[in-house]
């Protein structure tokens, strides 16, 4: 009976522990959405993408020290290179690596690694990222500072290298027989190459000086040829600025712009009822320049201007203020300057021609052609040196036309004030007169006193002026004429 018990009791444990372990397998397996599954995905794809980044980081990471260990080895190597001679680093050398001291480096090398790369793996992605930009900014900060470590030293270097030529052209320059005769100085051996460079250069003028002992008959030519080739610069500009020769201000022909206003001007002695309003508009522009020494010089010029006439007055029989044009002139010129040191010439071929305004033609009641001998061609020469901050200048001219159509000869001279200043405005002033054997040698005296304003090559001159002689522009040139105003003066090139 206790067998069957027994039995009994197996077969029903057998039973049970039999469905316990199928009912978990029994259980059917959930299936995953289309939205679980691309959740699923995604995650691992940026778990997957970590780990990516993680890499990355840790290689760059190990470059970077790679490459920051190799730059203080560099760094210490030169170091070492400018305190010891090449003779001490070449003898200490075998001295350095001892059997004692050989176990002892390779636990030192590998230790670090071991103890950082657990470290590396742990950050998060924010942490990466916010390590990154330190790194960035780092090495920027470190390629900035190591830029401008090169250019000191660039600029350093270039200093040395000027001192040394200037001291090469100071030996070269000042070199005597008895210089030459006694041989240079020796250095010792060891110093040079403590620094490679700068001894090689320091070296140059004493070899150049033994070359020149050993040459007699080269004395008298070295100190030319190691001179000239920085004293002498050939330089070709096309359209350059400035002047060789500059305008001459007062001249009441020269091609330049500026406007007056003469509320007194006189005529053959009688006053004008009214004003006159000079206007000209021209400019005077070199279009080539050569240049073969510092103080020679030469360029070619092209001028043109237009000078017009207009009366301003009160016009009874209508009782109206009028404002007419008398005269305008046309004027074309090619110029040649040349520049000697402080001497200035002018060579100059232009052709002057004069028109009445038909106002004033009609004004005057004019039906007939009058004879009109300003329309010429005139050539002429002219010097200017300045002295004490006075421009003096003189020249003469000959007309390139019939002596029936108008008398050959014309000079003329003056001087000019300006003295050079940094400030925005200067004291100027000066007389320029005119002779014409067309008007009998009669003097054209125009002077004028005022100041110049601008700290450039273009500035505004500000004059009071006077005039007193043959009328300067117009066909009446034959008339004594005379003013006073004021006048506003620009060259614009």
């Amino acid at each position: 009976m206790k067998k069957t018990l027994l039995a009994l009791s197996v077969s029903f444990f057998a039973v049970n522990w039999a469905l316990a372990q199928q009912t978990p397998t029994s259980q059917p397996t959930r299936v995953l959405t289309p939205a679980e599954q691309r959740q699923k995905e995604k995650i691992e794809r940026e778990i997957q993408r970590e780990r990516q980044i993680r890499a990355e980081w840790l290689q760059k990471q190990r470059e970077y020290e790679a490459k920051q260990a190799e730059k203080e080895r560099q760094k210490q190597a030169k170091k070492a290179a400018k305190e010891n001679p090449p003779q001490e680093t070449v003898k200490s050398a075998p001295a350095v690596v001892t059997p004692s001291a050989a176990p002892s480096t390779p636990p030192a090398v590998a230790n670090p690694p071991v103890e950082t790369t657990p470290a590396v793996v742990e950050p998060s992605r924010k942490e990466l990222r916010e390590k990154r930009k330190q790194e960035e900014q780092e090495a920027k900060a470190a390629k900035a500072a190591q830029e401008k470590a090169d250019r000191e030293s660039k600029a350093a270097k270039a200093a040395q290298e000027k001192a040394e030529r200037e001291a090469k052209k100071a030996e070269s320059g000042s070199a005597s027989p008895r210089s030459f005769a006694t041989p240079a100085p020796a250095t010792p051996a060891p110093a040079e190459p403590v620094a490679v460079p700068q001894t090689e250069k320091a070296q140059r003028p004493k070899r150049e000086r033994k070359t020149v002992a050993t040459k007699p008959d080269s004395v008298a030519t070295a100190p030319a040829s190691s001179v000239s080739p920085s004293v002498v610069r050939v330089t070709k500009e096309f359209l350059p600025k400035g002047h060789l020769f500059e305008p001459i201000l007062l001249d009441p022909l020269e091609a330049q712009t500026y406007g007056s206003v003469f509320p007194a001007y006189w005529t053959e002695g009688e006053k004008y009822k009214g004003s006159i309003v000079p206007f000209a508009f021209g400019f005077a522009k070199p279009f080539y320049r050569h240049t073969s020494a510092p103080d020679r010089a030469e360029e070619w010029v092209l001028d043109l201007a237009s000078f017009t006439q207009f009366e301003a007055y009160h016009d009874a029989v209508a009782n109206k203020a009028r404002r007419r044009i008398m005269n305008t002139d046309y004027k074309i010129s090619i110029i040649y300057n040349i520049r000697r040191a402080e001497n200035n010439y002018r060579i100059r071929v232009y052709h002057l021609s004069s028109h009445l305004g038909d106002d004033y033609i009609f004004r005057n009641q004019i039906t007939a052609p009058s004879p009109n001998a300003v329309n010429y061609e005139l050539l002429d020469f002219t010097y200017s040196r300045t002295v004490n901050h006075w421009r003096l200048y003189g020249g003469a001219g000959v007309v390139l036309r019939k002596t029936e159509e108008r008398k050959p000869l014309s000079a003329q001279f003056g001087t000019f004030y300006k003295k050079p200043s940094t400030r925005a405005t200067r004291l100027v002033g000066g007389v320029d007169v005119k002779f014409w054997q067309q008007t009998n040698f009669r003097p054209g005296i125009h002077g004028g006193i005022g100041f110049e304003l601008g700290r450039t090559q273009n500035n505004l001159t500000f004059l009071l002026e006077g005039y007193s002689g043959f009328r300067p522009y117009s066909q009446y040139e034959d008339q004594q004429t005379a003013w006073i105003g004021l006048g506003l003066y620009l060259n614009p090139f």
